[in-house]
């Protein structure tokens, strides 16, 4: 650990249910006491724009840790990449995929160690219209699973997840997507249940969409779930559910560099980071910044 570190912690309150908040006064004395230099706690409430308030602290703050799940993980880094601000991740949510591809568990003292021995990494991130994301972006069946997660009656990420992808399975029809890459020059046009956008392995904690993705490799992978039968689509949906990935028959993986399009016939549900993405019309234009946020990461990872 840096001795002139500083840290501000960016808690998400409505994180684990709520009790984020608490978890974190408990501590707060401790982490205080066991810290170098200057550091802050900040409870964001309902209305609180972490965006902002994040940005404001990055001109502050050696480190800023995004203490919640992916959405808040992704709104710390939209505000810090650009400055000289780390993000450190404390993972409250309920899937953690960022969180867990670069090394970390739901166990806080573990994390706390990592966050403790400071060994950064740089990682890439997508750009787009609207700002960056780390993780995924899904459209088509993918999309809709994260919408229907986000309102479902379950608080268990396993469940919700299970039950939202069913529900967005059955609901879903295949479209017409157009992908555009550049360098080399590539235009491919397929009828598909999904694109999914990959710069890490997984989403909802446990469903490996793409197993070759790193955060650190400069490339990013287009997944493409076939125009299969449905009745195959499902099964294929509880395998993933296991732990398995999709079968290779089932999906075409393309990957870039630089910059890409993805167009679609119409308006579907799309999520970035396990958010949805609103009123962005069908036609997205993306990125990849290699190296563009230094992340403090379990050195199991960069190693």
């Amino acid at each position: 650990m840096n001795p002139v570190s500083t840290y501000c912690f960016v808690i998400n309150c409505s994180s684990n249910s709520y009790r984020a908040e608490a978890f974190f006064k408990e501590r707060e004395k401790f982490l205080r006491r066991e810290l170098p230099g200057h550091s802050e706690f900040i409870y964001i409430r309902k209305g609180d724009s972490i965006l902002e308030i994040a940005r404001e602290k990055a001109s502050v703050f050696s480190h800023i840790v995004a203490c919640g799940g992916d959405g808040t993980v992704n709104r710390v880094a939209n505000a810090i990449i650009g400055s000289q601000a780390v993000m450190g991740v404390i993972p409250l949510g309920s899937g953690n995929d960022f969180a867990q591809n670069i090394g970390l568990t739901l166990n806080f003292e573990k994390n706390l160690q990592v966050l403790f021995e400071d060994n950064k990494t740089s990682v890439d991130v997508i750009k787009t219209e609207w700002g960056y994301f780390l993780n995924t972006l899904g459209i088509g069946v993918d999309g809709l699973t994260n919408y229907y997660s986000n309102n479902s009656p379950f608080k268990h990420g396993g469940l919700k997840y299970f039950w939202a992808g069913l529900r967005a399975l059955f609901e879903s029809k295949p479209f017409n997507v157009t992908l555009k890459i550049r360098e080399p020059e590539q235009v491919i046009k397929r009828k598909a249940w999904m694109v999914t956008i990959a710069n890490g392995k997984t989403e909802g904690g446990r469903y490996t969409i793409s197993p070759n993705s790193l955060y650190n490799d400069g490339e990013v992978e287009l997944i493409l779930v076939k125009k299969v039968p449905k009745v195959r689509l499902i099964t294929e949906f509880m395998k993933l559910s296991f732990g398995y990935s999709f079968k290779e028959d089932i999906v075409e993986v393309f990957k870039s560099r630089k910059e890409f399009d993805v167009q679609t016939e119409s308006n579907l549900k799309v999520h970035a980071d396990g958010e949805q993405v609103d009123n962005r019309g069908n036609s997205f234009s993306f990125s990849v910044q290699k190296g563009a946020l230094r992340v403090v990461t379990n050195k199991a990872y960069s190693s």
